[in-house]
């Protein structure tokens, strides 16, 4: 029931729904109305009578409909965004009033909600005085500063040098070592995944939590609600705080119309105690592992993190536990620590995003520009959907134009057919500018790493596209100058052997060609 009230609600099932009572309502006044009037009414006074009513009715809801557009209309004139998010709006509400109104009202806002924002800035203040990015570190930083600069000053979170990182190519490598790694937890287990679904590996796990709640160690869960729709029960977390579990589903669905709904948790975060933290592209599911097969091979990664940079993923971690607990918790408690010091090995830096930005900045947008704008030899990315923003679109462009060897990796089997058919739209703009694309053969590659001069890496939760870089609460992991970034290479070498290269003279024709001109009109809406 909930799977099928959440496909009833979803954007595309809104967005139909409204053009068609738009076209009805329009269709009826025009052609239908008289005969309608006539066969419940009879006499034609009795309908000329109702038939004014209705009339006049109708006339009052355009009036105030028209109201509410100009509002609407003038709101998103004055926002500060982009032109490729206002003009669809701008053009719809010039079309069909009614329909993008109310489209605007649950879609159009991808902002925070004004709670979240208290939240979110009671938390900045529990944990600002804990980063910092001295001169110095700059300076060592060398050219890559402007990366590191940029989230410090947008997310308050700093980078770290006492760290050790592992880098999980597969999904058979991470779960294993996840599941031995929560059994050794201590003190607390913090958890927030997207997707959790039922399994062997959530089945594993959810033991495991369970075990350790009763052992008296902290455990702390937050689950997407949409993206665990239909995947596990829907009394999971009420469930598990039978045994002492603090789980929360974030941004609970409910059968109204909401633009919360754009607003979806989509990191993948692990911490036990403060020895180890996980994070990257992987969910808490069989596919991820490919003990099941879905869209044949499935390629995902996950760092593991030893040392200081742990803070930066407990406080990820607690912020949008906070929002999801309408609670601000104790970070002295979790970021006072004393980290055992390890062997010198660059720079690390997981980070979060939120929708909109945390500070109206799009920021999982402009650190992927700062990585193509860093590279000035080589770039490798690999990414599931690729419907981006015009400016990370031009970035990928202009990389390849300034002779950086960009190497662009997309899934040999989709997942989303229609979403990878707009992808193959853009092939034809990168091509001309000489970006290599690569079709993974294998499968599916849901990995979201980029790679550029050996050197910068960023793996994380980050799409190339709108869901990810303005609606979605990501997060992702800087590493400079670490060992991992030539474990990456390695692993991007070895997907480049399997993948299939796109030809230079590549297009969409006919019908396909179309119909994704139509839809990346209104990508920017939905």
């Amino acid at each position: 029931m909930k799977k099928f009230l959440r496909n009833l609600f979803s954007g595309h099932i809104i967005f139909i729904t409204l053009l068609l009572i738009e076209a009805s309502i329009f269709l009826f006044l025009q052609f239908g109305m008289d005969d309608l009037m006539t066969k419940i009414f009879g006499t034609d006074e009795t309908m000329q009578n109702w038939q004014g009513v209705i009339l006049l009715i109708y006339l009052l809801l355009r009036i105030i409909g028209f109201v509410v557009a100009v509002i609407i209309f003038f709101k998103i004139i004055n926002k500060q965004e982009d032109p490729e998010f206002k003009i669809p709006w701008i053009v719809g509400m010039l079309l069909l009033p009614f329909f993008f109104s109310i489209m605007f009202i649950i879609f159009g806002n991808h902002g925070l909600r004004k709670k979240d924002r208290i939240i979110i800035k009671a938390t900045r203040n529990a944990y600002h005085a804990h980063f910092t990015l001295d001169e110095a570190t700059k300076i060592d930083m060398g050219h890559a500063a402007g990366t590191f600069c940029y989230l410090n000053n947008t997310t308050e979170v700093g980078p770290h040098v006492n760290n050790k990182v592992t880098y999980y190519k597969t999904g058979e490598e991470f779960f294993p070592v996840l599941l031995e790694s929560l059994k050794q937890a201590k003190e607390f287990i913090f958890m927030e995944f997207f997707i959790i679904a039922d399994g062997v590996y959530w089945t594993d796990v959810k033991n495991t939590l369970i075990e350790k709640a009763k052992e008296g160690v902290e455990v702390r869960l937050i689950y997407d609600d949409m993206g665990c729709s239909g995947t596990i029960a829907s009394n999971t977390a009420k469930y598990l705080k039978t045994f002492g579990i603090k789980c929360y589903k974030f941004h609970p669905f409910r059968p109204i119309l909401s633009g919360v709904y754009n607003n979806r948790d989509h990191r993948k975060i692990v911490v036990i105690d403060h020895q180890m933290a996980f994070t990257g592209g992987m969910n808490l599911a069989d596919e991820y592992g490919n003990v099941i097969e879905r869209f044949g091979y499935w390629k995902d990664t996950m760092v593991k993190i030893e040392g200081s940079a742990i803070n930066n993923l407990i406080t990820i971690f607690l912020q949008n536990f906070d929002l999801a607990a309408e609670e601000v918790s104790d970070y002295n408690k979790y970021l006072m620590y004393q980290y055992p010091k390890f062997e010198e090995d660059g720079y690390v830096m997981p980070f979060g995003d939120g929708p909109g930005g945390i500070d109206d900045a799009l920021i999982g947008e402009q650190t992927y520009i700062n990585i193509l704008n860093y590279a000035r030899y080589e770039v490798f990315i690999s990414t599931p959907y690729l419907i981006p923003t015009y400016e990370l679109l031009d970035a990928l462009r202009n990389a390849s134009l300034r002779g950086v060897k960009v190497h662009l990796i997309v899934p040999g089997i989709p997942d989303k057919k229609l979403v990878y058919k707009v992808a193959e739209s853009h092939f034809r703009y990168l091509l001309d500018a000489g970006v290599n694309i690569y079709r993974y053969k294998p499968g599916f590659n849901h990995m979201k790493t980029i790679l550029a001069d050996e050197r910068l890496a960023m793996v994380g939760t980050i799409n190339f596209d709108f869901r990810s870089l303005v609606h979605h609460f990501e997060c992702g992991t800087i590493l400079y100058r670490n060992h991992c970034a030539q474990d990456i290479l390695e692993d991007f070498k070895q997907m480049l052997e399997v993948s299939e290269k796109v030809p230079a003279n590549y297009k969409l024709t006919g019908a396909a060609r179309h119909l994704c001109s139509l839809i990346k009109i209104i990508s920017t809406l939905l």
